[in-house]
């Protein structure tokens, strides 16, 4: 039960050193919940390449819970194809 030698830190940018008040502090950028990429400010609602959001549901000890998460453009219009895919295959099985 030796102890083992240090190991020095890798180089690069493998290690961030930051404070407790990094947690609490406002994120300098918006980033998509799918894609992780930085999510534009939000632009008029009639344009292509707005960005969208998304919400995640779930139920945890009997209480239900929303949470609205932005999305990039080609992310929700991606997500959005593929519910309305899926609700149509749903409707067909019956």
């Amino acid at each position: 039960m030796g102890h083992d030698p240090p190991r020095e830190a890798p180089s690069g940018d493998a290690f961030v050193v930051v404070s407790h008040e990094a947690l609490f502090a406002p994120p300098s950028e918006v980033l998509c919940d799918a894609c992780g990429c930085a999510v534009a400010a939000q632009a008029d609602s009639d344009d292509p390449a707005a960005p969208g959001r998304g919400t995640y549901l779930w139920v945890r000890g009997g209480v239900a819970t929303l949470e609205h998460v932005p999305l990039c453009a080609a992310c929700a219009s991606v997500i959005g194809v593929t519910a309305l895919a899926r609700w149509e295959i749903e409707e067909e099985e019956g």
